[in-house]
């Protein structure tokens, strides 16, 4: 899912000097202060994106944090990364991890993207290749082009999954309908290895993904 859409909003509200933006930035601070996760998450986004002085980057975390515990998986990923960057707050990677796996576990695909990522790294998680399989999978099925680039490449690659040129191909190409460079280029490298049978194949797969996707 997407971050929600105030940050600029915000922004407009508070450089304005209008009195009405101001009366609703000052009804979105006292739905937060009520306790309404949205509203903190998005105050929490409002502080993070602001430039200058460090109070900022700490606000941020404080409403990240009251945001996250409420459960809201955006903030869990947010909060997550002020720790790992130590950004508003004393650095500390394994909470952060934490925090984002959370998130991951609730279904956000860009929180699934990075465990993934870590996972098949063994950047700050042990490293391991079906963890990192599985959260790419359960990002490319929300329609994160990341994810659907990274599995082709672990099926060209044969990394973690066995080597696969007809599956690598089919993810470079569902990835490419999202208008993915990357995937473009490493799609027409396949294909030059590839005989017509196998690239059939994997279009096929590919179009048979996109029309149960449709929605996405």
């Amino acid at each position: 899912m997407m971050r929600f859409l105030i940050s600029i909003f915000l922004f407009m509200i508070l450089c304005s000097g209008s009195p009405a933006k101001a009366d609703e930035f000052s009804e979105l601070k006292a739905r937060a202060k009520s306790g309404d996760a949205v509203a903190q998450y998005n105050l929490g986004i409002f502080y993070d994106n602001k430039e200058g002085k460090t109070k900022y980057a700490k606000q941020a975390v404080d409403w990240y944090t009251k945001a996250a515990e409420q459960g809201l998986a955006n903030a869990q990923f947010d909060l997550g990364r002020m720790y790992v960057t130590g950004k508003g707050v004393a650095q500390d990677v394994e909470l952060g991890v934490s925090w984002q796996l959370k998130a991951a576990e609730q279904g956000l695909a860009g929180a699934q993207f990075a465990i993934g990522k870590r996972y098949f790294s063994g950047v700050d998680l042990t490293q391991d290749y079906q963890q990192a399989l599985d959260m790419f999978l359960k990002a490319a099925e929300q329609g994160l082009v990341g994810a659907q680039n990274q599995l082709g490449v672990m099926h060209f690659q044969g990394e973690g999954v066995p080597k696969d040129i007809v599956q690598a191909h089919k993810w470079f190409n569902i990835a490419s309908t999202s208008g993915d460079e990357s995937a473009k280029r490493l799609r027409s490298v396949l294909e030059e290895i590839m005989d017509p049978e196998q690239i059939d194949e994997a279009q096929r797969l590919a179009r048979e993904w996109v029309a149960e996707h449709e929605s996405l």
